[in-house]
């Protein structure tokens, strides 16, 4: 066979193979270009249930499909979860509900078959024990011939509405009972919530809600509001006290602390706290009036020993100086030695200046005084204890000492108020002498 030969066998051999391919094409074109409704509506379905299926594997709720003889065919994932069970399906429902809860179990049953509904609140018992508060959707399945053949229901977790639910009930009556008044008002002062001790506090009662706040405090204070107002603009907690009035007419002082917050609108709104203060500020007074008293008492008490005042004899008294003089304390010597004298009726003051470490003008000059108002008394002066310094400061100030007696030491101005005492107690037994004298003479006849 030649080679001519052979490329006319192999070119009518490829002509046969294009021709069964292109058959081949026109047979896969027409099968695609034929397809029956049934195809397509299967196919439908099958798009169908795999979305729903999708659906309820990623739903949050609980979802569960249930025989009607109380067995689980069917729990998505958010029911294993709600429950603490890996598996489900073959579990009876009665391991979900606590013991004395399967009466209420079993009525719903009976309501979904007989109604084809039931919706309400229920509790199921997770695997440890615990209990799940759940909102319930559940409807009975039925087949072609409207039998039915099952439920199904959705469950949503409860727990954490409740404990919303509890925690603002619990807020609900901490607030109501507060002892202090607690109120909330728009930012124009306009009172929206007010609670039992903040009625009873302005004692308008529920006439309180509605009105604005400036409209009961006191005049005075109006001006502190408005600055805490302006305050609380820039977003700043405020404290303040002010008075308000009453609706009997009676001015109550309290103590408020006030802050904002946006309101669900998304407008400001102001909320206060404020304490009737009135008994602090009588415990206040009283504290104040008790350390006035204390501080007068003291003031007392140091008086009596900055400037003592001791008789040494039945007509003289002595009175020791010690430390700094200045002008209250100088005026308290000239009261203190007037009243001694008048109450001892002295015939002599010894003023022992021996403790006195500095003296000037205005010791000086207390010191005349006090001589010029005892002499006018009909009493003297005398001045021990000066020292050689003083001496000369009171020479250099120039201070005039006249009607002052003076002695070096305290010893020797008390002696001189012994040896005046003596001498006038001898005047006073010459003088009975003498009368009993003239007395024994007239008897004579």
């Amino acid at each position: 066979m030649t080679t001519t030969d052979i490329v006319a066998i192999l070119q009518a051999e490829n002509a046969a193979l294009r021709q069964r391919v292109n058959e081949l094409e026109a047979q896969l074109a027409a099968r695609h270009s034929v397809v029956s409704p049934q195809t397509v509506t299967d196919h439908k379905a099958c798009e169908e249930a795999h979305g729903f299926r999708v659906l309820v594997e990623t739903a949050p709720q609980a979802i569960g499909i249930v025989r009607l003889d109380g067995i689980i065919t069917y729990a998505n994932p958010a029911f294993s979860a709600l429950t603490g069970y890996d598996r489900l399906a073959g579990t009876h429902m009665t391991a979900l509900y606590f013991e004395h809860d399967l009466p209420l179990l079993e009525a719903i049953i009976r309501t979904i078959r007989n109604d084809g509904v039931w919706r309400g609140i229920a509790r199921l018992r997770h695997k440890n024990g615990r209990t799940i508060p759940v909102r319930v959707n559940a409807f009975v399945i039925r087949d072609d011939e409207g039998n039915p053949v099952a439920m199904t229901g959705m469950f949503e977790d409860l727990t954490a509405e409740l404990q919303r639910d509890e925690r603002l009930r619990l807020f609900e009556a901490l607030i109501e009972n507060a002892p202090d008044a607690i109120g909330v008002a728009d930012f124009n002062g306009n009172i929206i919530y007010a609670n039992a001790a903040y009625k009873t506090l302005t004692g308008y009662g529920d006439d309180l809600i509605g009105m604005n706040g400036f409209d009961y405090i006191h005049e005075e204070d109006y001006q502190a509001g408005q600055a805490t107002l302006a305050r609380l603009a820039e977003r700043k907690a405020a404290f303040l006290e002010v008075r308000i009035r009453r609706k009997d007419g009676g001015i109550v002082p309290v103590a408020a602390t006030m802050y904002v917050q946006m309101s669900p609108h998304d407008r400001l709104q102001i909320i206060g706290f404020l304490r009737d203060i009135s008994a602090q500020k009588r415990a206040e007074e009283e504290r104040l009036a008790l350390q006035q008293q204390v501080i007068e008492a003291q003031r007392a008490a140091i008086r009596e020993l900055s400037t003592p005042l001791i008789p040494i004899s039945e007509t003289a008294v002595i009175m020791p100086l010690v430390g700094a003089i200045d002008s209250a304390r100088a005026q308290q010597i000239i009261e203190t030695l007037l009243s001694g004298v008048a109450e001892y009726h002295a015939e002599m003051a010894i003023v022992d200046i021996t403790g006195v470490q500095v003296v000037d003008t205005q010791v000086a000059s207390a010191l005349v005084r006090a001589a010029q108002a005892v002499r006018l008394l009909g009493a003297q002066v005398v001045l021990t204890g000066v020292k050689p310094q003083v001496a000369q400061t009171l020479v250099q100030l120039g201070a005039s000492l006249e009607g002052i007696r003076t002695a070096g030491t305290l010893q020797t101005g008390v002696r001189l108020a012994l040896m005046a005492e003596t001498g006038r107690r001898r005047s006073g037994q010459l003088i009975d002498a003498k009368t009993q004298g003239r007395k024994a003479l007239q008897k004579i006849p």
